[in-house]
């Protein structure tokens, strides 16, 4: 009898499960008292995610993370596990990723060891922390914005981060977390401050990784981007004999306090997107795998006008397709009008703006409150997603899908994802044939992690397979039980639905539940 009651109570919480994208509403991927703010997430080898956030729950913004199916379902519990238990009454930036063996990857400001240091944790596939090491210091320095990134050349595991005026990098063992340089390779431009705006492995079979640094002299100096390059061996330079880093762009400034993004797109090189100050608008910019700039000396901009201020760029890389789509909100200024546009570069290219002189317009110039926080996935063309705020507090989420010549790829133009509700900034991960968006959902005091599917068909909400659909035959039946009955007990990953490591009884119910 008691098991009866545990199967029954299993089966109604994975029938639940089995409906996390729904086109009734978000997702809930992280909830609970106060704030969950600044969410991270990375593809799995299975066409699911994992997830890192802070949790202010309990008083001080803790770092969570969980890991979840294609399907949206909390594979580490409903709200994930805890990574760190800090006492932070403020945020910082910090990083994840997914390494080898869909383990994952989170690196953040520590303060359990007294002061403030940078630590790193691994959890395993199945949510264990297999371990977390702490950064050495100098005394009182100030540490920030630390990376993270894993390197397919040995499978190494890098960080980076702030620390006084300069960047620190460092290579970590993946089994261990035990550092494998001496010492940490520090990176600086003569007397600039240079700190850590993202970190990528290399973009070549020689291993080791690219640090792109904002670079800024004094408060009020001008803010620019270079990139460096690190062997797996601390080997600093593009080029044998020269520790010169590479100029993304020096001409004008990035808005105080904006670490831009980037990517490496293996055999072609490293992708940077980012917005200057004066004028506001947004440029992309393509190094080559030696570092060598493709795009200009200062990048290409989106448009070939500044008369809009464009900010706060989003953008996607995709090497088999050759393109970079980006974008971006748009202001008459001073004014209430707004509107979204998109661009698409080619990668091997030198810049040319293949979308028109304006880019494609994804919302006509409308009357809002505001219109920002932008996503874009690509595969195939790209799905491109951005909120539109009708007063404070009232943003709703739209996503529109262009064709790589710039045209629709749905008759219905933009779809609605998410009703109006105060969001903030979003993230993003692609799937075979779908984008997911995620995003800090709530007043403030009272913000949850929410996520939305949006099928490259236009559908939002839609589960890209029946979960117990075992031979995706569209239906769930007898074959799809001989599949789990065959490999209970074993790891054997068609029959392990829920990707736990084993075949068993949350298996079966996935089948059981879904019967057709």
């Amino acid at each position: 009898m008691k098991t009866k009651i545990v199967i029954g109570a299993c089966l109604v919480c994975v029938a639940a499960a089995c409906l996390a994208w729904t086109p009734s509403s978000s997702t809930t991927l992280g909830g609970g008292a106060n704030d969950q703010v600044q969410p991270k997430m990375s593809g799995t080898t299975d066409g699911g995610f994992c997830m890192s956030w802070f949790d202010n729950a309990t008083g001080g913004y803790d770092v969570r993370a969980n890991r979840f199916n294609a399907s949206g379902m909390p594979m580490w519990g409903a709200n994930g596990v805890l990574v760190a238990d800090r006492s932070f009454s403020s945020t910082v930036d910090y990083s994840s990723w997914v390494v080898a063996g869909n383990k994952f990857a989170v690196t953040y400001n520590d303060d359990r060891l007294g002061g403030d240091r940078i630590s790193c944790s691994l959890l395993s596939a199945t949510g264990e922390i297999e371990w977390t090491v702490t950064m050495p210091n100098s005394t009182g320095a100030f540490v920030a914005n630390p990376k993270v990134c894993q390197d397919s050349f040995d499978n190494a595991i890098y960080l980076a981060w702030y620390e006084g005026s300069a960047a620190k990098v460092q290579k970590l063992d993946p089994t261990t977390g035990a550092s494998q340089w001496a010492a940490s390779v520090a990176i600086a431009d003569g007397t600039a401050q240079t700190t850590p705006a993202d970190l990528w492995p290399a973009a070549d079979a020689t291993g080791g990784v690219m640090l792109s640094c904002v670079r800024q002299v004094g408060f009020t100096g001008a803010k620019t981007i270079k990139a460096w390059r690190i062997s797996p061996t601390g080997v600093v330079g593009w080029t044998a004999g020269s520790t010169a880093p590479s100029v993304v762009f020096s001409t004008g400034s990035l808005q105080f306090g904006n670490y831009p993004n980037c990517q490496s797109i293996y055999g072609v090189g490293y992708v940077f997107c980012w917005y200057t100050s004066g004028p506001l608008q947004s440029y992309v910019q393509v190094l080559n795998t030696a570092g060598v700039a493709q795009f200009g000396v200062n990048g290409a901009a989106v448009t070939s006008t500044t008369t809009l201020n464009r900010v706060s760029p989003t953008f996607a890389a995709d090497g088999p397709a050759n393109r970079v789509y980006v974008v971006w909100p748009e202001q008459v200024p001073n004014t209430s009008t707004y509107s979204v546009a998109a661009q698409s570069f080619a990668l091997n290219g030198t810049g040319t703006r293949l979308w028109g002189e304006s880019g494609a317009s994804l919302l006509s110039p409308t009357t809002l409150y505001s219109a920002d926080f932008t996503a874009v996935r690509c595969g195939g063309g790209a799905t491109f997603a951005w909120q539109s705020s009708t007063a404070f507090g009232q943003a709703s989420l739209y996503a529109r899908r262009l064709n790589d010549d710039g045209s629709n790829a749905w008759s219905s133009g933009a779809v609605l994802v998410d009703g109006a509700s105060s969001k903030s900034k979003m993230v993003s991960y692609r799937q075979s044939a779908a984008t997911v968006v995620v995003w800090s959902d709530g007043a403030t005091g009272s913000a949850d992690i929410k996520g939305q599917r949006i099928g490259n068909d236009g559908s939002v909400g839609a589960n890209p397979t029946l979960p117990g659909d075992v031979n995706q035959d569209g239906v769930i039946n007898g074959p799809d039980l001989a599949f789990v009955l065959a490999g209970w007990g074993t790891n054997n990953p068609v029959a392990d639905i829920n990707h736990d490591g084993i075949v068993d009884g949350f298996d079966l119910t996935f089948v059981l539940s879904g019967w057709s």
